[in-house]
C-alpha cells in the first residue's frame, strides 16, 4: 500500500534477537499497545486475523488505577489550583500507582504472561527505556498524532527496531536525527465499518467531528454564515458558544463512534477535515489521519486541507474539494449548495477511488512484512 506514497528506507542499526517457538512458527502472535479510542486497533485486528496472525492487545485506558484516577489526580488538582504546586509539576511520580509507572509495570507483565512474537505500538504513549528492555521480540511503533518535536519523536523511536510514520515531515525530522530505520505508513479505512448506506435525502449539508481548536472554529463559523444545516460532534466545543453563539445549535455531542459516525457521513452532503492548528501559508500539512478516508468510504464529499502525502490520484474539483483559507472554504461551500448535482459526481469519485484501497489487510500484510524482514535479517 505504502507503494503509493513517497520512499522507502534502508534497514539500518542492531537488531533483538527472536526465540521461536512451535507457536510462533504456526501463528504468529503479534500485541498492540495502544487504547481504545480513536477506534484503529478493530481494524487492524481483523487485517492481522486475516493474515494468519494471532492478535493480542494492551489497551492503556483499560490499565488506570484508581488510587491515581480518584487520589492522586485530586490532590495534585487541588494543589495547583491552590497554588501550592506549580503548573507543570506533580506528586506522586515516583509511586508505583502513578500512571505512568502502573502502565509501564502492566505492559511488562502482560508481555511475560502472553508472550508475543512481535510487539506493535502505536503512538501514543511513550513507555520507558527500562520497559522496552524487558521487551525481548522485535519490535515496531507507528505515529499517528501529529508530533513534530524531534525530541519527542526521537523517544518514542530510539529504543524500536522499526518506525513507521504516517508524516513524512517527522520521517525527515528522525533522519536528520540519525534515526533511519523508519517508513512511510498511512492511515486505513475499515471499510465494514465506512461503507454508503444509500441514503439520498440528506439532512446535514456539512459535519465536522474533532476536537476544538480556534482554527477549526473559524471554519465552523465559515459554515455557519453560509448554511445552519451544520452538525459539529467533539469535546471542548461548549465552553466557546459562550462567546459565539452560533455554535451552540450546530454541536450534536462530545463524541461520535463506530455505526452512529458512519451514519452522521452518510447523512451528510459534505464532510470537514481541518487540522487543529495552522502552518505557514508556504507549507502542505503534513500526515493524514483516519478520518479523509472514512469520509471518502462513506460516499460523502471530503472537504480537506492539502497535504504533503496526498496520493496524486486524489484531485481538487474531482473526487475531493482542497481549500488553502477560511476565504476559499466559504466562496466552494457556496458554490458547493447551489450545484447538487457537482456534489453528488465528486462525491462518487471518491467513492470510487477509496474502493478496496487503504484497506487494514492491506496495512497488516506491510506491517507482517517488515516483522518478518527483522526477524530474519543477522544482527550487526
Amino acid at each position: 500500500m505504502h507503494d503509493l506514497f513517497l520512499g522507502r528506507f534502508q534497514v539500518l542499526g542492531r537488531l533483538k534477537p527472536v526465540h521461536f517457538n512451535k507457536t510462533s512458527l504456526t501463528m504468529p502472535r503479534v500485541l498492540i499497545v495502544y487504547q481504545s479510542k480513536p477506534d484503529i486497533v478493530s481494524g487492524l485486528t481483523r487485517g492481522l486475523q486475516n493474515q494468519g496472525t494471532q492478535v493480542l492487545h494492551f489497551m492503556a485506558d483499560q490499565h488506570h488505577h484508581w488510587v491515581d484516577k480518584y487520589v492522586f489526580h485530586t490532590i495534585n488538582k487541588w494543589a495547583h489550583n491552590l497554588r501550592i504546586l506549580k503548573k507543570g509539576r506533580f506528586w506522586f511520580t515516583e509511586h508505583k500507582l502513578n500512571h505512568w509507572n502502573y502502565l509501564n509495570h502492566k505492559l511488562v507483565e502482560v508481555f511475560h504472561k502472553t508472550r508475543p512474537n512481535f510487539v506493535f505500538f502505536i503512538h501514543g504513549i511513550h513507555y520507558s527505556d527500562k520497559t522496552l528492555a524487558q521487551i525481548t521480540c522485535p519490535t515496531i511503533g507507528w505515529l499517528v498524532d501529529p508530533v513534530t518535536d524531534p525530541k519527542r519523536l526521537w523517544q518514542f523511536a530510539n529504543r524500536l527496531d522499526w518506525y513507521f510514520s504516517y508524516s513524512q515531515t517527522a520521517i525527515s525530522a528522525l533522519n536528520q536525527l540519525g534515526y533511519t530505520k523508519t517508513s512511510y505508513l498511512s492511515h486505513a479505512v475499515d471499510h465494514q465499518q465506512f461503507y454508503p448506506l444509500g441514503i439520498t435525502q440528506k439532512s446535514i449539508d456539512i459535519a465536522f467531528v474533532g476536537k476544538h481548536s480556534k482554527h477549526r472554529e473559524q471554519f465552523i463559523l465559515a459554515a455557519l454564515a453560509v448554511t445552519k444545516k451544520v452538525s459539529v460532534y467533539g469535546s471542548r466545543w461548549i465552553a466557546p458558544t459562550f462567546k459565539r453563539p452560533a455554535l451552540f445549535f450546530a454541536i450534536k455531542g462530545s463524541q461520535c463512534y463506530g455505526e452512529k459516525l458512519n451514519q452522521l457521513y452518510n447523512n451528510s452532503k459534505m464532510v470537514l477535515s481541518i487540522i487543529a492548528k495552522p502552518q505557514a501559508v508556504s507549507r502542505l500539512e503534513s500526515g493524514i489521519n483516519m478520518r479523509p478516508y472514512e469520509v471518502l468510504a462513506t460516499g460523502a464529499l471530503l472537504l480537506s486541507d492539502q497535504y504533503e502525502e496526498l496520493q496524486a490520484e486524489l484531485r481538487h474539483g474531482h473526487n475531493l474539494i482542497l481549500f488553502n483559507s477560511v476565504d476559499e472554504f466559504k466562496t466552494v461551500l457556496v458554490q458547493l449548495l447551489q450545484n447538487p448535482d457537482q456534489i453528488a459526481t465528486i462525491a462518487a469519485n471518491g467513492r470510487a477511488f477509496i474502493e478496496n484501497r487503504f484497506s487494514y489487510d492491506a496495512m497488516a500484510k506491510t506491517i507482517l512484512d517488515r516483522f518478518s524482514a527483522l526477524e530474519t535479517k543477522p544482527s550487526q
